[in-house]
């Protein structure tokens, strides 16, 4: 179970929450809609938004990604695909690179026209979940991050229990704390066989970084 308790202020949760994870395949789509599913029972209304996907699957015409899609369905307000993910690319690759292949321009500008519509949704908490890890470019001279810091939006990192997960939590940590970009808490995700001395390797993480452990 999350504890949402850690995420309240006087009561009330962020209105926004960027999830952002140690790297791709850690689990962000999972945690956001454990995350949505959260708040739902607690009687708060939700919305998950996936701004840019990468690896999604034409279906009847339209580019169709499935983390968007769970999140969607995890979503307390109903509301069109289109709209909760507005940047798709089929290319499983880096969306930048993605972008450049179908002869686009991923920037902070066209996230703030593209996202405009579903920022603007009136529910109690939006998830936002991010693509890749905390760095991943938009563009040669723009980072995901770099919109989130614009945004000022608050950040939960999901953290891949594997080999490595030590220097790539704090890596990113560091990253976070250099941005000046709240740190709501961090979740241990199990993504495969548990991992040798992984209880070791949460006391560690727990004991070298401030922010809470929510899961």
């Amino acid at each position: 179970m999350i504890k949402l308790d850690a995420l309240l202020n006087n009561g009330q949760p962020p209105k926004e929450i960027f999830v952002t994870g140690t790297d791709t395949d850690v689990g962000k789509t999972y945690i956001s809609v454990k995350l949505l599913e959260a708040f739902n029972q607690q009687g708060y209304s939700t919305v998950g938004i996936k701004p840019v996907a990468s690896g999604c699957e034409l279906l009847e015409g339209e580019l169709i990604n499935d983390d968007a899609t769970q999140l969607r369905l995890a979503s307390s307000l109903v509301v069109a695909q289109s709209i909760l993910n507005p940047i798709r690319y089929q290319p499983p690759i880096a969306p930048h690179i993605a972008a450049q292949e179908s002869n686009q321009s991923l920037s902070i500008e066209l996230l703030n026209q593209r996202c405009n519509q579903a920022l603007a949704l009136d529910v109690d908490v939006k998830i936002i979940e991010g693509v890749g890890g905390w760095l991943v470019p938009l563009n040669h001279d723009e980072k995901m991050s770099d919109w989130v810091v614009e945004k000022k939006w608050p950040v939960i990192l999901v953290v891949a229990l594997k080999l490595g997960c030590l220097n790539h939590t704090l890596l990113t940590i560091s990253a976070l704390e250099q941005a000046k970009v709240p740190v709501l808490g961090w979740i241990a995700n199990t993504i495969g066989p548990n991992m040798p001395y992984y209880r070791d390797n949460i006391k560690t993480l727990q004991a070298m970084i401030d922010a809470p452990c929510l899961k």
